[in-house]
């Protein structure tokens, strides 16, 4: 009998009381109170996150796709390498795609590309260039054999995006030869105060790398040893936005990108000539923290060859190496395309303890080098 009544009160004591129950969800809505806004900052610090990040890949997106063709442009004898060169649009001549397999200069081959985009724009089919009046082609070129030429005209170009209501944002647009335009990018931000995508360094009469004025752009290409024949480097300010709503803010983000024309100056030379004459005055610095105690890197720097931009005109490249003070064993760090400047440099991130001494080596299209140029010793703690 005491175990039964013993049974009995433990069952009548089971689950919760009332005051229980009501202290159980005063402390489940404290938790609430406290995590909900917790979570809601984390969720609007990852909105914002993922806006600039947007805006940071869209214009890397726009900056690398332009970089990636641009570089290439010229190499073919007998065509223009750059055509338009305006803030907002350029036009250019690569042979980038080809349809069939005796294209041997192709970058890349699609054996379902048009046809009409994979050989020069031909003249029956001109049009205006982006944002111009200008008439192009006005002629069918042609290689050495007298085939039509393979080297396709390739235009990038900005329109104000007028779904926007705004005055600055752009759509960058590409375009092959005559073929329907294509988009590449939305949300491209050019304020008024800058009012250019596009610049355009050129070799002056001195051989040196000079900013062409935005007074004097655009330019177009006319004839042989036209003013456009002498770009050499295209600078791109590649700005994208975000928008903010919940701050009602924008949010931009900015690429600054200098593209060489690897090809200018070299237009498929036949002959390479003599072994050029070797770079001169090969200097090299050490660079030190803000301490002044820890060397980030050494900078070198050298004056162009005499046969870059005078004399046989035949320097490719210049071949950066590295080596003990004995001379025995160099060592290849890097190369530096010629471009028609009168000074290069390079930057060594990673110097290693020791004593060591930098050469430099200018090459042509054989490749045949020159002597080598040394610069002065450097000791490494």
């Amino acid at each position: 009998m005491r175990q039964h009544r013993t049974t009995r009160g433990l069952a009548a004591r089971a689950g919760f009381t009332l005051i229980e129950m009501m202290m159980a969800i005063l402390l489940t809505m404290l938790v609430f109170a406290v995590t909900i806004p917790f979570f809601r900052q984390q969720t609007i610090a990852v909105d914002n996150s993922s806006g600039r990040l947007d805006a940071v890949q869209n214009a890397r997106y726009a900056q690398s796709t332009i970089d990636r063709e641009l570089r290439l442009a010229g190499g073919v004898a007998g065509q223009p390498i750059i055509v338009q060169a305006a803030p907002f649009a350029i036009t250019f001549n690569v042979d980038l795609v080809a349809n069939d397999t005796s294209d041997r200069d192709a970058t890349y081959y699609d054996p379902k590309a048009d046809s009409l985009s994979t050989f020069s724009w031909d003249s029956t089919r001109a049009k205006t260039l982006p944002g111009s009046a200008v008439l192009y082609p006005t002629k069918i070129y042609r290689d050495a054999t007298g085939n039509q030429s393979a080297a396709e005209t390739i235009s990038y170009f900005l329109y104000l995006d007028g779904s926007t209501g705004r005055n600055d944002l752009y759509i960058l647009y590409r375009r092959v030869n005559d073929r329907d335009s294509t988009i590449v990018a939305h949300n491209i931000w050019i304020p008024p105060d800058t009012n250019y995508f596009f610049q355009y360094q050129r070799t002056d009469a001195t051989g040196n790398i000079t900013l062409i004025p935005q007074a004097s752009l655009p330019l177009y290409w006319n004839s042989a040893n036209d003013p456009t024949d002498s770009i050499r480097i295209v600078n791109m300010r590649v700005a994208s936005l975000y928008r903010d709503v919940r701050r009602s803010m924008d949010v931009t983000r900015t690429v600054y990108y200098k593209t060489r024309l690897l090809n200018a100056g070299m237009l498929m030379n036949a002959t390479c000539g003599d072994p050029p004459q070797p770079p001169r005055s090969v200097a090299a610095t050490q660079v030190f923290d803000s301490t002044g105690t820890i060397i980030t890197n050494i900078h070198l720097t050298w004056t162009s060859s005499l046969d870059e931009n005078s004399g046989e005109k035949n320097v490719a490249a210049y071949v950066i190496q590295i080596d003990t003070t004995g001379g025995a064993f160099w060592t290849t760090l890097s190369n530096t395309v010629a471009s028609g400047a009168a000074n290069y440099s390079f930057d060594d991130f990673a110097p290693a303890s020791g004593t060591w001494v930098y050469g430099l080596l200018a090459q042509n299209c054989t490749p045949a080098n020159s002597t080598l140029a040394q610069s002065n010793t450097v000791i490494n703690p």
